[in-house]
């Protein structure tokens, strides 16, 4: 679109009227497995659906031109790849993005638990760059990622720098209810949540742009927490469009982690009464080879499986009913504004979920249903397609600093996906990646007891510190790498060829660890350079 085109299109659309928001007075009340009461209203879906970094392309300044490309990044919570039937439950999203896009089949979060993928995504850095970990603690959390001057460095405050209009709206990490009027720099606009009960959909409140607006609970259905997201989403959206500069949009609803349920409309959803799907490796019944933490609390984990994971999967299912019916707004939105065109949509999750999965529920486990999250992007000059290629949440950063035409910064770890979604192979691309947590702190806190809502009735059972390679054919773990107090060192290969769900160690037995010796010498170099890597040597 032209600067003269777009001047003019401006002035017609400062005229419109903009979308009222709602928030109503907040009341405490919790049940971890609630179901809401309603039913899906139905609407068709739209249609069918050299090695080392980029080189980083020239800064623009806030007087460039005005063709710069929008974005739109929508962050699901704790979304997997890999057992999930997630498109079922969102057919908008799979039509409106995925269809039309490219969708990466080996996307991966480094640090699958809340914070670190957030601070990575938001970075372009690997967790032991950022110092984020885990969700709290002195290696966690919000406060540690903005201790360490990570605030100051995401692809938010670079394009806000370049002119463009920024806005979160929704999630942004736990621990920043501890100064909930906190707005980071870089942000135009900033709808966070100040509260772990925004994970419950209801009676949570919001730090909107430095004043704590109370939303309440269901008595009033405008309040369930993705449909703010929605609704603040599309006003911002067109009220960014009404202005003279590109704009980037950060909606993170908390869909699908629990226990977010259905919004009331979804109660009758096809997943309504379904059972978790059965994998190879559900509730895993022999854990003999896995470390000794999986064996010593293996019979409470499969406690915590049957009681709470069929109304698990029921929830998180529901509630994307609602992210799908989110993102069907906002791609209409763009329409009717006349942004599309210009627009990128980048659909993703911080982490993935195990659902039972060697007896785990939740994540930031090495395995393959942590690690692994669903990436499509869709937008300008990007033709439909899938590829295969290693990707991660570093390299989101990058890829939307180079589309924006702003310069990327030499100390961030990821490579642009730039050349992959135009459909060229790169002369070369990573075939490994590095995985790392840093588990709980000494009082077990540290983890996903971060993300609990007072009052509500779970079990959380962490676990420990790790690091591994994960390469195009192996995953190899070595468990207590980040511990600060470390008590036993195990180790964990698989053949990814051979046993896609990771249920037989090849290091489990005298017999395994001499036939496997060479290749898990090779597998510690590498680890170990990643392991100390930064900027460019991360992407070599």
């Amino acid at each position: 679109m032209s600067a003269v085109h777009r001047h003019l299109r401006n002035q017609r659309l400062r005229n419109q009227r903009l979308r009222t928001r709602t928030c109503s007075g907040a009341a405490a009340l919790l049940g971890i497995a609630a179901l809401a009461t309603g039913i899906m209203s139905s609407v068709a879906p739209s249609a069918p659906g050299p090695a080392g970094s980029s080189p980083a392309v020239a800064p623009v300044s806030a007087t460039a031109p005005a063709d710069r490309p929008n974005f739109v990044f929508i962050l699901a919570d704790d979304l997997d790849q890999t057992t999930s039937p997630y498109w079922a439950a969102m057919p908008y999203t799979a039509s409106l993005i995925r269809d039309r896009g490219m969708t990466f089949t080996n996307g991966f979060a480094p640090t699958p638990i809340c914070c670190p993928a957030r601070g990575t995504i938001l970075t372009g850095k690997y967790g032991h760059n950022t110092g984020v970990l885990t969700n709290s603690g002195d290696v966690g959390g919000w406060a540690t990622f903005a201790a360490n001057g990570n605030e100051e460095k995401t692809f938010a405050r670079h394009l806000h720098d370049a002119g463009y209009d920024t806005a979160l709206v929704g999630k942004y990490m736990n621990g920043i209810e501890a100064d909930p009027t906190h707005v980071p720099p870089g942000w135009s606009e900033w709808y966070g949540s100040a509260d772990n009960f925004f994970y419950t959909g209801y009676n949570y409140a919001l730090n909107e742009n430095g004043a704590i607006v109370d939303y309440g609970g269901p008595e009033n259905p405008a309040n369930y927490s993705t449909d703010v997201v929605a609704a603040k989403s599309t006003d911002f959206i067109r009220r960014a469009a009404a202005g003279d500069e590109p704009f980037f949009l950060y909606a993170a609803s908390t869909a699908p982690h629990l226990p977010l349920p259905p919004a009331p409309r979804h109660a009758d959803n096809p997943f309504a009464d379904d059972a978790a799907p059965r994998t190879p490796n559900f509730n895993e019944p022999d854990v003999s080879d896995k470390p000794w933490w999986l064996q010593q609390s293996a019979r409470e984990r499969s406690a915590q499986v049957a009681v709470v994971n069929n109304q698990d999967y029921q929830n998180r299912m529901g509630s994307l009913y609602a992210l799908d019916e989110m993102v069907r707004d906002i791609v209409e939105t763009l329409r009717s504004v006349g942004e599309l065109d210009d627009t990128y949509l980048v659909f993703t999750s911080d982490n993935g979920y195990n659902l039972g999965a060697h007896r785990l529920i939740n994540k930031q486990a090495p395995y393959d249903e942590s690690m692994r999250v669903p990436l499509v992007v869709a937008g300008p000059g990007i033709a439909p397609g899938t590829d295969n290629h290693m990707v991660a949440h570093i390299d989101l950063a990058p890829t939307f600093l180079e589309l924006a035409g702003v310069g990327i910064p030499a100390d961030v770890d990821g490579r642009s996906l730039v050349p992959l979604l135009h459909g060229t192979r790169p002369a070369s691309w990573r075939t490994d990646l590095l995985g790392q947590y840093a588990g709980p702190g000494v009082d077990g806190q540290d983890g996903i007891a971060a993300e609990a809502v007072a009052h509500a009735a779970a079990v959380y059972l962490d676990i420990p510190p790790w690091s591994g390679l994960r390469t195009e054919r192996y995953l190899y773990v070595r468990w207590y790498d980040l511990d600060r107090s470390p008590q036993i060192h195990e180790r964990e290969l698989y053949d990814l060829s051979a046993d896609s769900y990771q249920l037989t160690n090849l290091l489990a037995t005298p017999a395994g660890r001499a036939e496997n010796a060479a290749l898990v010498a090779d597998l510690d170099t590498r680890l170990n350079e990643l392991a100390a890597c930064s900027g460019a040597t991360c992407r070599s």
